[in-house]
C-alpha cells in the first residue's frame, strides 16, 4: 500500500454521510446535514472566512456568559467575527495601536472616528481644507445638521491652526499627514501636540502615508483612519476601512461601531487580510515608481507642474524627509497639464493605454483621475480654487508595473494632446 493509499481512509472519513440526522426527513437533512462538525486536530494555514451571522453554544449558560462579556466569544457578526477580528489584530499590530475596528468603507471609518470621539452638539470640529473631498463634505455639510460647528483651515500654517485652537476651542481636529490631491506635507506631530495643548483630540487619515511611512500613534494621535480599499488591501476588489485607537477609547468605539452597523463583513475582511500580506512589497515598488514618474513628468514639456514630496522642488520635501520613513514619499503624485483644461485632462486619460482612469488609488495597477470631477466633486468652484485644485490637475497613483512602460504611456498620451 502506498503512502497516499494509507492517507485515503482518513480523508474519506470526512466525506461520509452524517449519521447524526440520518433518520430525519429530507427537508431537515438539507438544513442540518454536514453542519456543526466536530473539530479535527489540524488548523488551516490561513485565516478562514467565517461567513456565519450568528454563533451557537452547547449550553445556554455559555452564550449568556459571552453576551455579558464574562468570557470571550462570538455571538453575532455585527458585534464581532473571527475573520474580521484577525484583520483588526493585524492592523493594530502594524500601527502600534491598542485596538482596531474594521469598517465597511473608509468613509464609514471616518464617521465612526468622529462619532466615537464623543463630540457633542455645540462642539467645534477643526478640519484641514484640503482633506479628501467626501470627508470635507461630511464635516462641512452633515456635521452642522447634527449641531457641530465645522472650522476649515490650512494645516500647513501652524500659527493659524494654533490661533483657532486657542480662540475657538474645537474639541476635535481632523487632517491627513499627506494631503489629497496636492500632496502637501503636514507636520503631523506638531498638529497633534497643539491639539492636545488646547484639550482637543486628533484624527489622522493615514491612507496615503500607510504604516510603511508614518506611525501616528507613536507621536500621540488619538485615532488613525485608513481606507483599506487602497494600499493595504491593494487589489481593487474590496471596499473596507479601519479606525485605530487606544485602550481607553476602545469600549466606546466598539459600542458605537455596532450601533452604527458599520462593521466589515467577513469576506471583505478576508480579502483585506490577504492583501495585507504583500503590502510592504507592493508599497515599496509603488513608491519607487512614483518617484521615477515624478522626475519624468517634472521635465516633460507637456506638464507645467508636479506635486510630489519626493522632489527637491516640493515645498514640503525637507519636512517629508524628516517625518517619513527614509526613501518612501508615497505612491501618489499629481501634475498639471500645460495649458490644461477639463477637456485636455479627459483626452489625456482616454489616450492612456496602461494607466487606468479610475476613481480610486493604491491598486497594483496604476490609476489616474481628475480630482475636480471625482474625489473632490463635492467642492464648489470657490472651494476648489481656495484649496488650489485647478482644472489642469490630474492625480496619478503608481502601481507595480515596470516604470519604463508607465513613462512611455504617459509620454505618448501627453504628446498627443
Amino acid at each position: 500500500m502506498t503512502s497516499e493509499q494509507q492517507k485515503l481512509p482518513a480523508a474519506m472519513q470526512l466525506r461520509r454521510r452524517d449519521a447524526r440526522i440520518l433518520a430525519r426527513r429530507l427537508e431537515t437533512q438539507c438544513v442540518h446535514a454536514g453542519e456543526h462538525q466536530d473539530p479535527i486536530p489540524a488548523r488551516p494555514s490561513t485565516t478562514p472566512i467565517h461567513l456565519a451571522t450568528t454563533f451557537t453554544y452547547p449550553h445556554t449558560r455559555e452564550l449568556d456568559d459571552v453576551l455579558a462579556s464574562r468570557t470571550p466569544g462570538y455571538v453575532y457578526a455585527r458585534y464581532a467575527s473571527p475573520t474580521t477580528n484577525a484583520l483588526e489584530q493585524a492592523l493594530a499590530t502594524l500601527e502600534n495601536a491598542d485596538a482596531a475596528l474594521a469598517c465597511s468603507s473608509g468613509m464609514a471609518a471616518v464617521h465612526l472616528a468622529i462619532v466615537g470621539s464623543q463630540v457633542r452638539a455645540g462642539d467645534a470640529v477643526l478640519c484641514a481644507a484640503d482633506i479628501y473631498g467626501t470627508t470635507y463634505a461630511l464635516v462641512n455639510s452633515l456635521l452642522p445638521r447634527l449641531g457641530l460647528q465645522p472650522i476649515i483651515a490650512d494645516f500647513t500654517h501652524l500659527d493659524e491652526v494654533e490661533d483657532i485652537l486657542r480662540t475657538r476651542r474645537p474639541r476635535l481636529v481632523i487632517f491627513e499627514a499627506l494631503t489629497n490631491p496636492l500632496l502637501k506635507v503636514i507636520d503631523a506631530p506638531a498638529v497633534v501636540e497643539l491639539a492636545h495643548r488646547y484639550a482637543a483630540r486628533a484624527i489622522i487619515d493615514s491612507t496615503f502615508t500607510t504604516p510603511m511611512t508614518l506611525l501616528p500613534m507613536n507621536f500621540g494621535a488619538d485615532f488613525v483612519v485608513h481606507s483599506l480599499t487602497k494600499f493595504l488591501a491593494g487589489h481593487g476588489d474590496v471596499l473596507a476601512g479601519a479606525v485605530l485607537c487606544r485602550a481607553p477609547d476602545f469600549e466606546q468605539m466598539y459600542i458605537t461601531s455596532y450601533q452604527l452597523g458599520c462593521n466589515l463583513d467577513p469576506h471583505a475582511a478576508y480579502l483585506a487580510l490577504r492583501g495585507l500580506k504583500t503590502f510592504p512589497l507592493r508599497f515599496e515598488r509603488q513608491c519607487a515608481n512614483a518617484m521615477e514618474l515624478a522626475r519624468f513628468l517634472e521635465s516633460h514639456p507637456g506638464v507645467s507642474r508636479v506635486y510630489y514630496p519626493g522632489l527637491p522642488s516640493h515645498p514640503g520635501h525637507a519636512l517629508a524627509g524628516r517625518l517619513f520613513r527614509s526613501g518612501l514619499f508615497g505612491a501618489v503624485l499629481s501634475f498639471e497639464i500645460k495649458d490644461g483644461s477639463a477637456q485636455k485632462a479627459f483626452a489625456l486619460m482616454e489616450r492612456l493605454r496602461i494607466i487606468q482612469p479610475a476613481t480610486t488609488l493604491g491598486d497594483v495597477q496604476s490609476t489616474i483621475l481628475y480630482p475636480a470631477h471625482s474625489s473632490h466633486a463635492a467642492l464648489t468652484e470657490e472651494e476648489l480654487a481656495k484649496v488650489g485644485i485647478s482644472r489642469a490637475l490630474v492625480r496619478l497613483s503608481a502601481g507595480i508595473e515596470h516604470v519604463e512602460d508607465l513613462k512611455e504611456d504617459l509620454d505618448q498620451a501627453l504628446r498627443s494632446l
